[in-house]
């Protein structure tokens, strides 16, 4: 609902209101109804605070998943500010060092604000193996909990590349991993993909894979407390996202969550 609309229907229904108890009183004194008529200015206030309140652009929106305790929340906000456990974006070479990760990804921000060096991150990396998407490996940093997951490489030029496939595959070994070893809590994601990792999809379509690679992950298991997809306040109008678009993809697909979906894949991800 655009500006203009919240602004009519407001005055109508509050002057509509105010019609209502004119009448009902003039049918019992029309000298209380003409009195109460004085009193019009105090509706006018109701009005505008109303309006104030609607237009007044909310950060947080929730949805509870059809049949489940837990749902979806949306956030417009800075991800680190979040209180839960949160997702960041890795490459297949543990690549940390600040001269080729970008000091304004998740990834460079995370390490910046948790750590004293980069490579401290490597500590809590162990990879006997062949790095594949979807690998995913939890870093614990003061009071925060991370859950570094593999979507891209970089190539020879430090330039990190990813695919549409690549997210998808990784979002499915992502929450597997997370049903065997992460605490139950809320999980705070970015919009994975839609950064550094080049990968060609707008946000929405990027947002929409994960909404419904998480509902669909929930078949057998209910691993944490909920997830919230973060969108910085920015990157809105800097990329053209359609919130409302986006709130109501979230809604109806929380509503009509339905048992299966094939985007979801089996694996295990490696702790």
């Amino acid at each position: 609902m655009n500006k203009f609309k919240i602004i009519v229907s407001t005055v109508l229904q509050v002057f509509g209101s105010l019609w209502i108890i004119v009448e009902t009183i003039s049918f019992f004194s029309n000298e209380a109804s003409e009195k109460f008529k004085t009193f019009w200015w105090i509706f006018v206030i109701i009005g505008g605070l109303i309006i104030l309140y609607r237009l007044y652009p909310k950060k947080r929106f929730q949805y509870k998943i059809k049949n489940r305790d837990i749902g979806i929340e949306l956030v417009i906000g800075d991800i680190f500010k979040e209180k839960g456990s949160m997702i960041v974006g890795f490459n297949k070479g543990h690549i940390v060092d600040s001269d080729i990760i970008d000091i304004n990804s998740i990834q460079g921000v995370f390490m910046k604000k948790y750590f004293n060096k980069n490579t401290d991150i490597l500590h809590q990396i162990s990879s006997d193996r062949k790095v594949n998407i979807g690998d995913t490996y939890t870093i614990s940093a003061k009071d925060k909990t991370a859950y570094f997951c593999v979507i891209s490489e970089l190539n020879g030029n430090g330039i990190a590349k990813s695919s549409i496939e690549d997210i998808r595959m990784g979002l499915s070994f992502l929450w597997v991993y997370l049903r065997d070893n992460a605490s139950k809590t809320i999980i705070d994601i970015p919009i994975l993909g839609s950064g550094f990792s080049r990968v060609n999809q707008s946000r929405e379509e990027l947002l929409q894979e994960i909404v419904l690679s998480f509902l669909a992950s929930l078949n057998e298991h209910t691993y944490c407390d909920g997830l919230r997809i973060v969108i910085y306040p920015s990157d809105i109008k800097k990329f053209n996202i359609d919130i409302e678009e986006i709130k109501n993809f979230i809604a109806y697909n929380c509503k009509y969550a339905i048992s299966s979906n094939t985007r979801i894949g089996i694996g295990q991800g490696i702790s």
